[in-house]
């Protein structure tokens, strides 16, 4: 299984050093492509430390920007020979060995995760019909494309994948507003959620990581639920995901906010300081590049709770979790917002 990852943005780069770091350790074995376009000599020096790490600086054969690079990214690996190919977004870090929890699944089964719990319309057929396809079946949860293991079997369900992201329909999707794209193709992982729901491929089995006991879908401060939260206890999930704002950025409220913009950010920098990513970057201390005062606490509340919850980092956040809950479910109950204009992804 070729692990891949892929970022053209230059201010991300620490977090695919960070993956690289975090797989190296847990799950040495595994073969590593990193795909960064324009990337520097420094990085190129730094990634000569992995035996298991190869390094393109090109985009060739990739179509698209952002998450919707992913199937002409994977595309292209199986048109390649790879047998298994595994796609890891650059904002994840894994905490054990993903490839030992990977090898139960057969080569015929697709694998992703659960979105995060307050993505819209779980698993719905409403992708599918958007699609226009024939329904066959509807997940209880949207597949989320951050980690997506596909095989040569799968190798159909990749090109439609792609395109249909490479459709005018999708692209002219993209172009507007979050809010006013339409459901089915407001993302990457509508659409392959879409695809997978429909009787094309309906027979492909799937499995998908559980958000909460194998994934934390940090998607502010309660993608990872309370309730994930208060089970974890000391541990981790296998695999962390820095969804939305990264820690390593400066806060920034949401765009178009006008009233309570400050406070936006104050909450946004505490769940910056207490999401579980940065306790598992702190390992990593100065073997990455770049600044690193991001790994401690940089407001009084995030230290408080930091120094409250010293080995139970998934708990460090729950007063700021069961906020958010809150407002979350006020705004569900009012119906404000049909899609989250921040990205999922």
């Amino acid at each position: 299984m070729l692990v891949v990852i892929y970022e053209d943005r230059p201010q991300v780069l620490v977090g695919v050093q960070l993956a690289i770091l975090s797989l190296a350790q847990h799950s040495k074995d595994l073969p590593v492509l990193a795909i960064v376009p324009g990337v520097g000599d420094e990085f190129l020096r730094w990634s000569e430390r992995f035996p298991n790490l190869t390094v393109r600086a090109d985009r060739e054969g990739v179509i698209g920007q952002g998450w919707n690079v992913k199937p002409s990214v994977l595309k292209n690996l199986l048109e390649e020979g790879k047998d298994q190919v595994l796609w890891f977004d650059s904002d994840l870090v894994v905490t054990g060995d993903l490839g030992a929890h990977l090898a139960r699944f057969d080569d015929a089964t697709v694998v992703g995760a659960e979105e995060y719990a307050w993505g819209h319309h779980q698993g719905s057929d409403a992708r599918t019909v958007g699609l226009g396809l024939s329904v066959a079946r509807t997940f209880p949860a949207t597949i989320n494309t951050c980690l997506l293991r596909v095989s040569q079997q799968h190798r159909a369900l990749v090109d439609d994948w792609h395109d249909i992201l490479a459709s005018e329909a999708y692209l002219a999707a993209q172009r507007l507003p979050a809010r006013d794209r339409p459901f089915h193709l407001w993302s990457d992982l509508q659409v392959f959620t879409g695809l997978m729901g429909s009787t094309k491929y309906g027979d492909v089995p799937v499995e998908l990581l559980a958000r909460g006991s194998e994934i934390a879908q940090c998607y502010g401060p309660s993608g990872y639920t309370v309730l994930e939260r208060l089970r974890a206890g000391r541990e981790l999930p296998l695999l962390v995901h820095a969804m939305g704002a990264k820690p390593w950025a400066p806060p920034s409220a949401p765009i178009g906010a006008r009233r309570g913009v400050r406070l936006l950010k104050g909450v946004e920098a505490v769940h910056q300081d207490l999401t579980p990513y940065v306790e598992v970057a702190r390992a990593y201390r100065g073997q990455f590049d770049g600044d690193d005062s991001w790994l401690e606490p940089r407001t009084r509340a995030g230290r408080l709770l930091t120094r409250m919850f010293p080995r139970r980092p998934a708990a460090r956040e729950l007063p700021l979790a069961m906020l958010d809950t809150t407002a979350r479910q006020l705004r569900a109950w009012m119906r404000i917002g049909r899609i989250a204009a921040a990205a999922s992804d």
